[in-house]
């Protein structure tokens, strides 16, 4: 078994955000004991986490819009200059520099993150409640998020570097890591990874839930949750409790637990029924004191056309202030690696002539069709300001796909039926008798192509529609082997 060694540096980052709760000061290297001495010094390095992972090389572009839905197939192969990166990649050509050198950043900084967490964890217990602003509630916030942090990069080095979960399969794939510093821990099972996975989400969940379920409620909501305008009731309240939805919240740890617990039915069938009651839990929650509110709701689909990516609905997401600078860039630059991102065929991405991602959240460019999520609208740019720098993580729409999954499991093909439609009926698409859904779904296995379908549409440069195709065991582009859908881990597993 190949050693891995962590060696973490705690890196204070300029975090490239519009929201100020995550605006530092650029340092160097920080002494860990001389960081660790305040409750700053512990926001510091969670915030320093996020902008991590909201970087380039991450979810600000490879596992969303870059890398991953070149791997799904979203985009057709001859948008991107033959022989580029992208292209390579479009092939699951793995062996060539360019693909290894991006393959090796994303487990680096993965690791690298989830080192940071575990410092962070390996101290803040010893750490008198007293030196935090909030005192031992903002400790425990702190603690809940990088522990549901930790969960979230490990899970996602699993879907990207093991293969799908099978109950036969006990080889061993990444290591887990707990423990800091660490210079060894060896490869897990896919099991074994998610129970681990399970066990930092469900401390996490009752950790950040005083925060966020029983003083601050409301926060949830989404004016508060994605932006804040400066005119609700908690005008004074501390920045760095603001804008939850750009953090491990509450919803956003139950709704990773419910992704988490959907992958480990393939083990054990008693978790699909725990995804859909924690995705259920989710969806009906009462977001405010008054219970004004009680659910989260779909973007109308009649408000998509300057809310692309329909904020209202997303429940965890990262920023990057300069998606759109970065974005423009690829698609304007005439070097060798110019990109188009051209969709696949409207007729084979949209089923519906009047779904609203398809009328609002594309645009053609000649006889070419593009996405416009990363892309400021022209005129009045409305709600896009709110979300120019989102990433979207999770969103609603996916808990619909995990109940219906369920559902489908338990024979109960109206009510799968019945879920993916409200998904659909939020965009514009017709549904019941006469919907798609209801002519294409008879069987799991029929169910599982519509809804891999939907991924596709739905998480248009999110990066999600990837793992649709994968754990369903379907295949993208002809030709292609499961294989494919396995990223090779890095010659060199030393992570600095």
């Amino acid at each position: 078994m190949k050693v891995i060694s962590i060696i973490s540096t705690i890196f204070i980052l300029a975090l490239t955000s519009c929201n100020s709760w995550l605006d530092i000061t650029p340092k160097d290297t920080v002494d860990e004991d001389k960081l660790f001495t305040t409750g700053d010094g512990y926001r510091n390095v969670l915030n320093g986490v996020y902008s991590q992972m909201a970087s380039t090389s991450m979810y600000g572009q490879e596992l969303s819009w870059g890398m991953l839905d070149v791997l799904a197939q979203l985009y057709q192969s001859r948008g991107f200059t033959s022989g580029s990166t992208y292209y390579k990649f479009s092939t699951y050509n793995y062996s060539d520099k360019n693909t290894k050198s991006i393959i090796e950043k994303i487990w680096s900084q993965a690791y690298n993150s989830i080192a940071n967490c575990n410092s962070l964890l390996s101290k803040i217990d010893k750490t008198d409640s007293t030196l935090f602003r909030a005192l031992n509630h903002e400790k425990l916030l702190i603690k809940g998020e990088a522990l549901a942090l930790r969960a979230f990069l490990h899970f996602d080095m699993l879907r990207l570097f093991a293969p799908a979960p099978d109950v036969q399969d006990t080889k061993n794939y990444i290591p887990y890591f707990t423990v800091y510093p660490s210079t060894f821990e060896p490869d897990r099972s896919v099991k074994e990874v998610l129970e681990y996975a399970i066990k930092d989400l469900e401390e996490a969940k009752n950790l950040v839930a005083p925060h966020d379920t029983i003083d601050w409620r409301y926060m949830l909501t989404d004016n508060l949750r994605i932006y804040y305008n400066g005119t609700d009731s908690d005008a004074n309240q501390d920045l760095f409790f603001k804008n939850r939805g750009f953090r491990m919240n509450y919803l956003a740890v139950c709704a990773l637990l419910a992704r988490v617990y959907n992958y480990m039915g393939e083990f054990d069938a008693t978790y699909y029924q725990k995804s859909y009651d924690i995705a259920e839990h989710v969806l009906t929650f009462n977001l405010t004191p008054d219970k004004s509110k009680s659910n989260l709701l779909f973007t109308p689909y009649n408000d998509t056309d300057v809310n692309k990516k329909r904020y209202e609905e997303v429940i965890f997401c990262l920023s990057n202030q300069k998606l759109l600078e970065n974005y423009e860039y690829l698609t304007t630059t005439t070097s060798r690696d110019k990109i188009n991102f051209y969709l696949q065929a409207t007729s084979t991405l949209f089923d519906d002539n009047a779904d609203v991602r398809r009328t609002n959240t594309t645009e053609a460019i000649g006889r070419n069709q593009i996405c416009t999520k990363n892309i400021a609208p022209t005129g009045a740019i409305g709600k896009y300001v709110y979300c120019q720098d989102m990433l979207p993580m999770i969103r609603i729409s996916e808990l619909y796909y995990i109940q219906a999954e369920y559902l489908i499991r338990q024979n109960d093909l109206s009510g799968a039926i019945e879920k993916i439609d409200a998904v659909r009926k939020a965009r514009n698409c017709q549904i019941g008798s006469m919907g798609v859904m209801a002519k294409n779904i008879n069987d799991l296995e029929s169910f599982k192509k519509e809804v891999a379908k939907e991924a596709l549409r739905d998480f248009m440069q999110e990066g999600q529609a990837f793992f649709y195709y994968k754990r369903f065991k379907l295949l993208p582009k002809s030709g292609m082997k499961e294989s494919d859908m396995v990223l090779p881990k890095p010659d060199n597993e030393t992570i600095h």
